[in-house]
């Protein structure tokens, strides 16, 4: 069994290691499935609703400003942009046609680099210099966002859903983060340390050499990913229990000032739950569409039944927004349109 020290994923010394094959692991552990064998549940529900709105694309008109709702190929720092500016952290939109030494005496570090077009935290990195900034610029060849790093310890996502013919909205999904960390005895490497745990086990893999063989002192905490994606090993942690009247409150007088939005997952950093629920020190780096996932579900200990319930109810929601805005007149993408844009954008 491993040891959780609050938000984060602390390996610790004291254990036996997990001998639990890979394979094995990945079997009995949902959220470790290949993503088109957990989705094809959800795909069969998805065509069901699509046939109730006689389109199958009902969805890309459940947020009308942005691009088809934001399924897929959307600039976040367009939609980022609809967001207070103290609610998110400094942001620049570079394109893949500008000079990145334009930048370079306008910026602080360390950073946040990732692509404008992007899914699952691929392709996001943590920059501590110029040498890496330049680097990670010429080996990316579509528009990326820079954004100040966020020194808020903790980190959530949190899903908002209202209708447009409702004043208030819903938290549906309230989503903890815990970094991948380990307990240093004075003795033991960083990698040894991971081999504690089938999901330390998961990560070795993706570290440098550097990180592998360290050495962290007796007690030193060290995280080994800053970016809270579950592919880097971070754990999803279901915090529904904290979803509260305050939290929501924060989250409608945000939402209802985003025009066109009524469905979509905020990832965010934050200070604590208490100034949270008071819309202080916090920063939302991210705002995804309908391409979202309600993350809690990925918690082992939702179970995969609830997991699946949960999803199906949001889907069941992005049907009935789809069909009230429908009504209010939003186009929905024409099919062929849609494919298009998928294929050739």
């Amino acid at each position: 069994m491993t040891h959780y020290n609050k938000q984060t994923d602390i390996i610790r010394v004291d254990l036996k290691p997990n001998i639990t094959p890979l394979w094995l692991g990945k079997i009995l552990n949902y959220e470790y499935w290949p993503i088109w064998f957990f989705y094809i549940p959800i795909s069969f529900y998805l065509v069901y609703w699509a046939f109730r709105a006689k389109s199958f694309t009902f969805f890309t008109c459940v947020n009308p400003s942005i691009k088809d709702s934001g399924i897929v190929n959307y600039s976040k720092f367009g939609v980022l942009s609809n967001i207070p500016e103290r609610y998110k952290p400094n942001g620049v939109l570079i394109k893949a046609s500008d000079n990145i030494h334009q930048y370079l005496q306008l910026l602080k570090y360390p950073l946040i680099a990732k692509p404008d077009m992007g899914e699952r935290g691929k392709g996001v990195k943590v920059i501590h210099n110029q040498t890496e900034l330049i680097a990670y610029a010429q080996a990316t060849e579509q528009d990326f966002i820079i954004q100040d790093y966020c020194d808020f310890p903790l980190e959530a996502a949190i899903f908002y859903i209202r209708k447009p013919s409702e004043s208030r909205g819903r938290i549906s999904s309230f989503t903890t983060k815990e970094f991948l960390s380990v307990e240093g005895n004075g003795k033991s490497t960083v990698k040894e340390l991971m081999s504690l745990t089938f999901r330390g086990r998961l990560q070795i893999e993706k570290q440098s050499l550097e990180v592998l063989n360290f050495i962290p002192s007796v007690g030193q905490y060290f995280k080994i990913e800053a970016i809270g994606n579950h592919n880097r090993g971070t754990r999803f942690i279901n915090s529904n229990h904290m979803i509260s009247d305050k939290l929501l409150n924060v989250f409608d007088n945000i939402s209802t000032k985003i025009p066109g939005f009524y469905y979509g997952r905020y990832d965010l950093k934050y200070k604590c739950l208490e100034d949270l629920e008071n819309g202080i020190n916090f920063k939302i780096v991210e705002l995804n569409g309908v391409n979202s996932e309600p993350v809690h579900i990925y918690d082992q200990s939702t179970g995969l039944i609830n997991a699946y319930n949960s999803f199906f109810k949001h889907i069941k929601y992005m049907f009935l927004i789809s069909e009230e805005n429908k009504k209010l007149g939003f186009p929905r993408t024409g099919f062929l349109d849609f494919w298009k844009r998928i294929l050739f954008n």
